[in-house]
């Protein structure tokens, strides 16, 4: 299975992290040189991001830090599909477990029934579903947190792309907003990946948050809500 590691080109630290773990464990991968949103995305994705939705129901914009990362995670989601096999993308914050690669042997049979597998811990309940070569495999019940690792199938990426005609909200909320695209969200365990968050965000950086109308927390709770009882409806009909 190809692996990308989405990464900057000027993120010279995590790229040297990235290549010395991956050279010790003598594991094949390739840079994918991160799209910075503070430089602007590329022309014909400049438009998807619909921030009149996001003021009205989130209560701001994407920040250009979210607009690159949704951007490269887009990129990676075509290559996929260009491909026409299952990738593993990475983030450059990552370390490996020492079950890399036992989890990265079993995914391309995972990836006979799964379109999307999660490769890192996640703060959320699941169901699990079954065993594949000693590995669980779950069903995450809120996916909505991270995209440091997992790995997509053509069919996975397919849907991810035509669901992201405008871009609502950051990645890691549009996957795991599993109603919107009916990719059931699934994990393996043990963990292939973890992140140890010590480098802070080289592409999500921070910029200054204008104070929200008291309008727009109204719709933004209610919305909150909308969302909360569509994924509700989600979990009990697929953690069965």
């Amino acid at each position: 299975m190809k692996i990308f590691v989405i990464s900057l080109t000027t993120a010279t630290e995590r790229r040297k992290r990235v290549q010395r773990v991956m050279d010790e464990m003598h594991v094949h991968f390739e840079f994918f040189d991160a799209i910075n949103g503070f430089n602007g995305l590329p022309e014909r994705l400049a438009d998807l991001p619909d921030d009149f939705h996001r003021n009205i129901f989130r209560s701001r914009p994407l920040t250009p830090g979210e607009k690159g990362c949704y951007a490269s995670h887009y990129l990676l989601w075509e290559k996929c599909l260009e491909l026409n096999e299952p990738i593993l993308i990475l983030e450059d914050d990552f370390l490996p477990t020492q079950y890399f690669s036992d989890v990265l042997t079993t995914l391309d049979s995972v990836h006979t029934k799964y379109e999307y597998i999660k490769v890192e811990p996640q703060i959320s309940t699941a169901t699990p579903r079954e065993m594949i070569n000693n590995a669980q495999i779950v069903f995450w019940h809120n996916n909505s947190c991270w995209t440091t690792g997992y790995s997509i199938s053509p069919q996975g990426a397919k849907r991810l792309l035509e669901h992201s005609k405008r871009w609502l909200c950051s990645v890691d909320n549009y996957i795991g907003e599993s109603y919107r695209t009916g990719l059931l969200c699934t994990g393996i365990i043990p963990y292939a990946i973890y992140s140890p968050r010590d480098m802070g965000s080289d592409i999500q950086n921070r910029v200054l948050l204008k104070k929200v109308p008291l309008p727009f927390k109204l719709t933004r709770e209610l919305y909150r809500f909308y969302r909360f009882m569509r994924m509700l409806v989600w979990n009990i009909k697929n953690q069965r």
